[in-house]
């Protein structure tokens, strides 16, 4: 029955397919390296300060939840001035009649280098929740996670990433080169990863924005993503300084999800160079 099938697939956080997205975005220019080789972007773009992404996210050709990424300015943490990330994802009405999904993460970011201080995550998924927090110390290279009462230390690389971060910080990264892959240091899931991403070229795509040029990736994933199951994640995201990502498609237990782009607020962001 559909109803069953739909279920197999929301199992697993619902948040899995917009976490597909943040790794999908974990590109570097054309060269192999880790995150830890890289220097702080020399400028912070203005979407840091205040930016919305809302998309649909459909199944088998149905609606079947929401999503949304914000970034805002933060203020300052510990002496450290910071930014506020922000994701959530929803399921929508007739799916939540028998498996509402309700989850939130949130990442607090250096405003300079874009490396994580901490990272919330709280999800509901029908009967299931699920609520952690990890703290990032980037100058003795660990993190101490918070879950069910239990506190547990892990050693990180410098300058380490979670899984929402990345995608602001790669999103300020130039010169993507179709055919380079690269390989990301990111903690997750209380191990250090190295996720292989691969640009894969450049195509025109028609989006909620109007019709725009895009660079295609594929990320592969050794661990299980939010929504996805372990294997090849494609996002195309704008070929300009936004990086706005406009679509992603990740396989799971049976078919595939497809997150496409709804609205960008504030619309005059797509007026940015």
């Amino acid at each position: 029955m559909l109803t069953d099938a739909v279920l197999k697939i929301f199992r697993r956080p619902f948040i899995r397919l917009m976490l597909g997205v943040w790794f999908v975005l974990l590109f570097l220019p054309p060269v192999q390296a880790s995150l830890s080789e890289l220097s702080p972007p020399p400028v912070v773009p203005p979407f840091f300060f205040s930016e919305r992404l809302s998309y649909d996210i459909s199944w088998a050709g149905l609606t079947v939840g929401e999503a949304v990424l914000q970034s805002e300015s933060g203020g300052r943490l510990n002496g450290h001035d910071v930014f506020h990330l922000v994701s959530t994802a929803t399921s929508n009405d007739w799916l939540s009649l028998f498996f509402p999904v309700k989850d939130r993460v949130e990442s607090i970011i250096d405003a300079q280098g874009l490396y994580p201080y901490k990272i919330t995550v709280d999800q509901r998924h029908g009967s299931r929740v699920r609520y952690k927090v990890v703290q990032f110390d980037q100058d003795e290279h660990t993190a101490v996670m918070l879950f069910k009462g239990r506190t547990s230390k892990y050693d990180v690389p410098p300058q380490v990433q979670d899984i929402l971060s990345s995608l602001y910080y790669f999103r300020t990264v130039p010169n993507l080169t179709t055919g380079a892959s690269v390989f990301i240091d990111v903690h997750e899931s209380k191990k250090n990863w190295k996720l292989e991403v691969q640009i894969l070229g450049r195509e025109s795509l028609k989006t909620a924005i109007g019709t725009v040029p895009t660079i295609k990736v594929k990320a592969i994933v050794l661990f299980d993503g939010l929504l996805w199951n372990k294997g090849d994640l494609y996002v195309w995201i704008t070929d300009d300084a936004r990086r706005i990502p406009v679509q992603m498609n990740g396989k799971v237990a049976i078919g595939s999800i497809t997150a496409t782009l709804a609205r960008v607020d504030p619309p005059q962001l797509l007026g940015t160079p």
